[in-house]
């Protein structure tokens, strides 16, 4: 029964997070919508900001040779962890107000996740700023 539960939270949890970063290319997010992926933003930003150093450690490790790859992609992975997490907490506390304009993410990848993917988040806000007015 108590399993029952905690698959629930757990649950609840991801159905949380999915309609926080969902967004559709026939429509435009609504106010509410884009706060709630600056907060979904943030909260997953301030839980997974450890993983920003195996992902450092293991781009370093391809990129320049294994025993330098852990030295200074810890390094990195520490300082960028720290922004991470930083910015995440920001954005939770925040993320009722429009700061950035039109809610945009401060970091990119919006996610530590999304490295590697072309999600196209930097088109999307930059589409949202722009004028629709076509001459």
């Amino acid at each position: 029964m108590r399993i029952r539960y905690q698959f629930l939270i757990v649950a609840l949890f991801v159905a949380i997070a999915a309609d926080g970063l969902a967004r559709g290319p026939f429509y435009s997010e609504s106010v509410p919508a884009r706060s709630g992926r600056k907060f979904t933003r943030g909260f997953l930003n301030t839980v997974f900001f450890w993983a920003e150093i195996p992902k450092e450690v293991n781009r370093d490790w391809q990129n320049v040779d294994p025993l330098t790859g852990v030295f200074t992609g810890t390094g990195k992975g520490l300082y960028k962890g720290a922004q991470r997490f930083g910015v995440g907490v920001y954005e939770m506390v925040t993320f009722p107000v429009d700061t950035p304009a039109n809610y945009q993410p401060i970091v990119y990848p919006e996610t530590v996740m999304e490295d590697g993917y072309d999600w196209g988040a930097e088109d999307y806000y930059r589409d949202q700023r722009t004028s629709k007015i076509t001459h």
